[in-house]
């Protein structure tokens, strides 16, 4: 279990308490308090001429539709984001993202569903519609920011989030995290994108607290 959370677990606390436990329903109380508050330390950009490639020994995944995958240190698993569309290539306004595992880690890559815990405290979205068909969608573990989901003019979806003064379609993120006692330690979060108006490669580096 540890090694599926590791993606993006520093950023939610609760997310976090859930991976130490394995998930399981009822655990003890106290260990909510035995935890530390984890927040972000801060955060820097840079920007380059080509997006820079964080594991080239970690799979990158294609599915149709893809917004965003997450890769992380612990494990080769990475999760996947996709717009769900219909047949008029809308996004679906009932659920318009859908969030799974891509299991490289001991599966070949298979695709398994999040479990409760994981979609509703950890890695599931929330959406919103705004305007257009376009839908702000919020990680469950991290509500602070949204990326908004739409259609691009070239008539597939992307996930567009705000860094500094750019608008970022994102392509990915990569979380450097360890393996720890009772929890996965995560030292840092890179989001990777591409600036829509001038189509330079940025990159966000969150350094997280724990």
């Amino acid at each position: 279990m540890n090694g599926e959370f590791g993606s993006m677990t520093g950023i939610g606390r609760r997310s976090l308490i859930l991976s130490a436990l394995g998930g399981v329903a009822g655990a003890p109380a106290f260990a909510q308090d035995s935890l530390p508050p984890i927040s972000v330390r801060r955060s820097e950009i840079s920007v380059s001429r080509s997006l820079p490639v964080a594991r080239p020994d970690l799979p990158v995944p294609s599915d149709p539709g893809m917004l965003v995958y997450i890769q992380q240190a612990i494990d080769r698993n990475v999760l996947v984001y996709v717009a769900r569309q219909g047949p008029d290539g809308r996004l679906d306004p009932r659920n318009p993202v859908e969030v799974f595992w891509r299991r490289y880690n001991d599966a070949d890559g298979a695709r398994r569903p999040l479990s409760f815990f994981e979609r509703v405290f950890a890695f599931g979205v929330s959406t919103q519609s705004v305007s257009g068909g376009r839908y702000s969608a919020r990680l469950a573990s991290y509500r602070e920011r949204d990326a908004v989901v739409e259609i691009g003019e070239d008539g597939k979806p992307r996930a567009v989030m705000k860094i500094g003064q750019r608008n970022v379609r994102i392509v990915y993120a990569y979380a450097m995290a360890e393996r720890g006692r009772f929890i996965p330690k995560v030292h840092y979060v890179d989001l990777h994108g591409f600036d829509i108006a001038s189509g330079e490669a940025v990159r966000e580096r969150i350094r997280l607290d724990m």
